[in-house]
């Protein structure tokens, strides 16, 4: 391994390094002469938005969302996982809510970490470091360990840097989570001469290790190199099946397709990820045989597709030809999961096309036919072959009740979904939660909010997903109170809402400008990993925009990982209604620089909003970085 990190390095190691190196793998024990001192790590500090949450919101209220009466409400106011893409994630790799410690008292490990893992922006972090920094415990390096991957979380490569620097005592899970944050950044060269140094203080690598390193020789199509980790996995018993699926993609990755089969068939397990990987190489080698062949085997398993590996199907398609339909032609169960699949990356003709090709369908094909059109918004084509369906008298199963339902909702056939309902109610079926859930929607669609109402009320059983349909429909319909009500009724019933149940429900307080209930609902999701979704926080930049509070809006808006275009909207819309017209403009020119595109109803409200400012449609680069 050594003489293939030593052009790399272009440095070298002493003497005690190179024996210790031989002694760990069984292949190469020839070492050439290395050099002791490693070079530095670029410290590189890159842009990270502030990311703060108001101090009302992150403390306020026990965190249960309650309806306070009349004379309380504001008035009105202006990895490691490896997958088909390979990458190290930077979720914690040693540990396990960030209210922030109140003082430098000293707090427990468990707690520090637990903070850590829950903090919602860089200085969060900061605070809870402040305080471990006074409480140098017996498992420093659990802490420190869960500070770098805080760290690493939001983008800042270079405190991580510092905290492993400052380390005085260091395992393989800090070893890893540098290792890990240089492949995160692109600093491949540091990342190999930080697992040497790691071998060098006689840590054992763990398998995070090992499939960063092999993600590392994927990406850089390092054969050699790749090789000498595989055989360290192989000496020192490191496998499982996230590292036995690393190895797999790694020989693919380089294009050695025989190998690659040969890891994988060395598997004792196999999971959608690993077989993902090997149907994917065949693909992108030409073998779609081979991949279709893959694709049967796993599905024979019990194993469902994900999205990648209806892509690497997708990809050789066309070799989805009269071979593979010798090999599989009396199984209903492998076609019908090629219906789901084309149905589910969009190719709804050639989900139709293998559908009409099976001579023997059952409920589940027509099921997923069916199902797909609904989920493709083609509702004409759902309700006609439910129709046709009926004639040969096949089975309606409850997914074929709710795709229907699905299919007459998104082509306005009100009528059609009550004589559904009435099958329904004839058959006693509304007690399946997911077709009383349905039914709900179905009517908040159509603004028939009392029948919603109590098809709700009528269900034996509501789960999250039956009270969200009401109180999203009730926002939908501008019924603001109604769903804020509904949202009460559900938490009396000890059900805990999701990331959609608060998405609505802000919008409703949006709607009302209801400031007190957005804080008690956005401290309520502080608690939950629902405050990390888009569309949450989305709804939170709306509604303190919506009340006029700007720079809560700004914090949210800072400190959310990723943005849609309707976070955007959200911020440079309220924004230019407050008259706050250069900062509307400048996050415009930020919007366009991360390439989101101004749309025209965008820029026409910022436009009448401050008529006497000019849109520059080529800003220059400069502008733009200030605007940012």
């Amino acid at each position: 391994m050594s003489e293939l990190l030593g052009p790399i390095l272009r440095e070298g190691t002493s003497y005690h390094f190179r024996q210790m190196l031989s002694s760990y793998t069984f292949i190469s024990p020839n070492l050439a002469p290395f050099d002791t001192v490693p070079a530095p790590l670029l410290r590189r500090k890159p842009r990270t938005p502030k990311r703060r949450i108001s101090s009302e919101a992150r403390n306020g209220g026990d965190g249960r969302f309650r309806r306070p009466s009349c004379s309380e409400r504001s008035p009105s106011t202006s990895e490691c996982r490896f997958s088909s893409d390979v990458s190290c994630s930077g979720e914690n790799p040693d540990g396990d809510s960030c209210d922030g410690p109140s003082g430098a008292q000293c707090m427990s490990d468990d707690v520090l970490a637990s903070w850590l893992q829950s903090c919602s922006g860089v200085r969060d972090v900061q605070k809870v470091q402040a305080v471990a920094s006074k409480c140098s415990g017996p498992s420093a390096a659990y802490v420190s360990n869960n500070l770098m991957s805080a760290y690493l979380r939001f983008g800042r490569l270079d405190e991580v840097r510092k905290v492993f620097d400052e380390m005085t005592e260091r395992n393989v899970v800090s070893w890893t989570t540098m290792i890990n944050a240089c492949v995160r950044f692109g600093l491949d060269r540091e990342a190999l001469r930080l697992f040497l140094d790691a071998l060098g203080n006689g840590v054992r690598a763990n398998c995070k290790t090992y499939v960063c390193i092999l993600n590392l020789c994927s990406r850089r199509l390092d054969f050699q190199l790749g090789k000498q980790v595989h055989a360290c996995v192989i000496k020192n018993e490191q496998r499982n099946l996230i590292v036995e699926s690393a190895i797999v993609h790694f020989y693919a990755q380089c294009g050695v397709l025989d190998s690659s089969f040969c890891a994988f068939d060395r598997m004792n397990e196999h999971d959608v990820v690993s077989w993902t990987t090997i149907i994917t190489a065949c693909s992108q080698q030409g073998h779609g045989k081979e991949a279709f062949s893959m694709f049967g085997r796993m599905l024979r398993d019990g194993l469902f597709p994900n999205e990648h590996t209806e892509k690497a199907l997708k990809f050789g398609r066309q070799l989805h030809c009269i071979t593979f339909k010798r090999m599989i032609k009396n199984d209903v169960f492998v076609w019908t999961s090629l219906v789901d699949m084309y149905a589910k990356c969009g190719e709804i003709v050639d989900s139709r096309k293998v559908f009409d090709g099976i001579k023997n369908r059952n409920t589940v094909t027509w099921t997923t036919m069916i199902a797909g059109y609904a989920r493709n918004w083609l509702g004409e084509e759902a309700i006609h072959l439910f129709r046709e369906m009926k004639r040969r008298n096949i089975f309606a199963n409850n997914l074929t009740i709710v795709s229907i339902l699905l299919a007459c909702g998104s082509i306005k056939k009100l009528e059609l979904g009550r004589e559904v309902h009435a099958q329904i109610l004839k058959k006693s079926v509304q007690s399946n939660v997911h077709i009383g859930s349905t039914l709900v929607w179905l009517y908040c669609k159509y603004g028939k909010y009392s029948y919603a109402s109590n098809v709700l009320r009528q269900m034996p059983f509501r789960d999250v997903v039956s009270w969200t349909a009401l109180i999203s429909g009730c926002a939908h319909l501008g019924l603001g109170s109604e769903a804020l009500e509904r949202l009460k009724d559900m938490l009396d019933e000890g059900v805990e809402p999701n990331a959609f149940t608060y998405s609505s429900a802000l919008k409703a307080c949006a709607k009302l400008e209801d400031l007190l209930q957005g804080k008690l609902l956005h401290s309520s999701a502080n608690k939950t990993p629902a405050l990390s979704n888009i569309f949450v926080g989305s709804a939170l930049v709306h509604m303190y925009a919506k009340c006029g509070y700007l720079a809560e809006a700004s914090q949210v808006f800072d400190s959310m990982p990723q943005r849609n275009l309707v976070t955007w909207k959200a911020m440079i819309m309220g924004y230019a209604r407050k008259g706050h017209c250069q900062e509307a403009l400048k996050l415009m020119y930020r919007m366009r620089a991360e390439g989101i595109e101004v749309d025209d109803y965008v820029l026409a409200t910022v436009l009448t909003a401050c008529g006497d400012l000019e849109w520059d449609k080529e800003p220059s680069s400069e502008y733009c970085l200030q605007s940012s």
